[in-house]
């Protein structure tokens, strides 16, 4: 027998039957129960209108509970903390902004989404905490903050200001080589000894010892951490491109080294960290100048870059109206003297 339905005229159960397999908790489970309530003599018209009301009511909280708070938020806010909106395009100002490993994790999807939870709202956060607590307010934060504004404002001035002052063309490279020669010669093969530890603290005592004018070769021979210990750190004659590529720069600091004696400064290997002193050299060779443009283009830019930036001090200066208290500055100096007389 046909279960009699309850519903309108036009919605027959035999023409919509409920798929159960398909059928997921929550909206489809209620609608099902509106539409399909079970018969029976017990149930009556009353009590089926309030199943009926509970069920609406139970529909209602469904549909609302899924995204809460969503209806607050305009069509281009992201996400809204405490009333403070951030739009998609400041989200992907602040993405921008990420160095280079931090754009890179960025790429995927849980990425972006942990940049949002985990940096963009936490940090508004935390900075709506610190204004909670008056934080902004605080005096020395506020010269804090204006230090940082004033330097990032320098920042972009002189980077406007000497954008084009540091290009350098090859035929500058070529003049520098040509006319400093002797900064590009160098021994063709270099005899050293090393001082050879891998602890921090231990580096700055033997720095200590050898500012004193202890002897390096005796230093090395306590010190040594490994074979060249018997010998007071003594490792020969080497050739450059002898060493292993991970002593590159090891071999760097000790062909840089120009006079019997000289001491290089710190060098880090897989191995410990270095100290190099030169002991005698045998041959030389200029270094070709495809071996060392990079270097001569790296130290001409910061050459020009620092020539340009002192020219614009100066010429700022000029322009710019400037008063010293002198009698003030000289009772400043008092001050600062007289702590040096209570030390002696």
């Amino acid at each position: 027998m046909r279960p009699k339905s309850y519903c309108n005229h036009w919605l027959h159960y035999d023409r919509v039957q409920p798929d159960f397999s398909r059928l997921t908790w929550g909206r489809d489970f209620v609608l099902y129960q509106i539409f399909f309530i079970p018969t029976g003599k017990e149930m009556t018209m009353t009590k089926r209108w309030i199943f009926v009301g509970i069920s609406c009511v139970f529909l209602f909280l469904i549909s609302n509970c899924g995204k809460p708070g969503e209806k607050e938020l305009d069509r281009k806010e992201l996400v809204k903390i405490n009333g403070f909106s951030i739009s998609q395009e400041e989200f992907h100002q602040m993405s921008e902004r990420q160095p280079l490993e931090g754009k890179m994790r960025l790429l995927e999807e849980k990425g972006l989404r942990d940049f949002l939870e985990n940096y963009v709202i936490t940090r508004e956060v935390l900075y709506q905490e610190a204004k909670k607590n008056g934080l902004d307010k605080d005096k020395e934060i506020q010269i804090k903050v204006e230090d940082f504004r004033r330097a990032m404002i320098i920042d972009a001035l002189l980077e406007q200001v000497l954008r084009e002052k540091s290009e350098v063309t090859e035929e500058e490279i070529q003049r520098y080589y040509k006319e400093n020669k002797t900064l590009f010669t160098e021994h063709l093969e270099v005899k050293i000894r090393h001082i050879v530890v891998n602890s921090e603290p231990v580096l700055k005592e033997i720095l200590t010892k050898l500012s004193k004018g202890e002897n390096f070769e005796k230093l090395a021979s306590s010190y040594n951490i490994d074979r060249t210990r018997e010998g007071g750190g003594s490792l020969g004659y080497i050739r450059r491109g002898q060493l292993a590529p991970s002593f590159a720069q090891f071999e760097e600091a000790a062909f840089s080294l120009v006079k019997k004696g000289d001491m290089s400064e710190v060098v880090r290997t897989p191995y410990g960290y270095h100290l190099i002193q030169l002991e005698d050299m045998r041959g030389s060779a200029l270094r070709p100048l495809d071996q060392v443009k990079e270097k001569i283009r790296f130290f001409l830019q910061a050459k020009k870059k620092q020539d340009a930036y002192l020219a614009y001090v100066k010429e700022a200066k000029s322009r710019a109206k400037i008063v010293i208290n002198e009698k003030l500055w000289a009772e400043e100096e008092k001050k600062r003297e007289k702590p040096k007389e209570e030390k002696k």
